[in-house]
């Protein structure tokens, strides 16, 4: 492997990912939305108060990141 390949093998690998924490702040923000919705009015019609507690703290986001070729 020559010195380009790897200089640009070396950069490809530095790219900065999404972190958790950016992931997090995702999740927070759709649940409070999502509070905030008439869809939260139908959840806790259908399923209870608890059920779509539980529900709402299933959803949480995933953040991937997709490579330049």
């Amino acid at each position: 492997m020559g010195k380009g390949a790897r200089l640009k093998k070396k950069r490809r690998q530095q790219v900065k990912r999404p972190g958790k924490r950016f992931a997090e702040l995702l999740t927070k923000n759709f649940q409070k939305e999502l509070r905030d919705s008439e869809i939260w009015d139908q959840m806790v019609a259908e399923f209870g108060e608890e059920k779509a507690e539980q529900l709402l703290k299933e959803c949480k986001a995933q953040v991937t990141h997709k490579e330049k070729i």
